[in-house]
This record gives structure tokens, sequence and C-alpha cells, in this order.
């Protein structure tokens, strides 16, 4: 019994294990995206940037609690700071809450449109700028 038990146990660990792991790659397909011969910039899809803003999501909460158990040790006695650090961890706070209020706003293909569009007109001005780089040479 216990052995079935442990199989079981060691099957579901290994099965969220390959979940995670599957989970953690970029969402999007680029291989059939044309690279700018002059710059090498790649377009990203919808999907990608979904994938980075999620991903910022997470390193900004893990972030936010980092600071929050900071200044809850604080608090508490355990491990005081002085003035200036706490400042910093009292801004860094209210800076990482702001960006998880905005990363948690509703993003659809008409956002996901504006930041391609955008990653597109910097690519332009790159190659241009190298344009004329090479130009003057």
């Amino acid at each position: 019994m216990t052995r079935l038990t442990t199989a079981s146990a060691f099957n579901a660990i290994i099965a969220l294990v390959l979940f995670n792991f599957q989970n953690s790659f970029v969402a999007g397909d680029t291989r059939f995206h044309k690279r700018d011969e002059v710059t090498g910039h790649i377009p990203s899809t919808h999907d990608e940037i979904i994938s980075r803003r999620e991903e910022s999501h997470d390193l900004f909460s893990s972030r936010l609690v980092d600071v929050n158990t900071k200044l809850n040790h604080h608090s508490s006695g355990e491990t005081l700071l002085n003035e200036a650090e706490f400042n910093r961890l009292s801004r860094k706070k209210k800076a990482f809450e702001n960006k998880l209020k905005e990363l948690s706003r509703e993003f659809d293909e008409r956002h996901s449109r504006r930041t391609i569009d955008r990653e597109e007109l910097l690519n332009d001005m790159t190659r241009d700028r190298i344009g004329r780089s090479r130009g003057e040479l």
C-alpha cells in the first residue's frame, strides 16, 4: 500500500514539474517572423507580449513580498532599519504596488498592437541611424 502511495505522489510531483517547465517558455512562436537584415530585430507577437507581462507580474509580486517582509520585520522590531533604508523600502513598496496594478489591468490585442507598432518605430529609427553611420564612414 505504501508503495502505491509513494508511486502516486512521485507521479504527481513529476507531472507538476513538467507542467511548470512547459509553462516557463514564451508561448509565442517567432520562427516564422522575418529578422530585420540591418538591426536583427524580430517582431513580437501578442502571445509573447502577454507572456512577458505575466513574467513581470510574477517578478514584481515576489519583490513586493520581499519588501513587505523587511518592513514587517522592522515594524515588529525583529530587524530594525535606519531611516534611509526605511524610506527607500517604503518608496519601493509603493512603486511595486503601482506596477502590479498596471500589469493587472486588462490587456488585449489593441494594447499589443500599440506595443508592436512602437517596436517597429524604434527598429526603423535604429535602421536609419545605422544607415547614416555607415554613410558617414
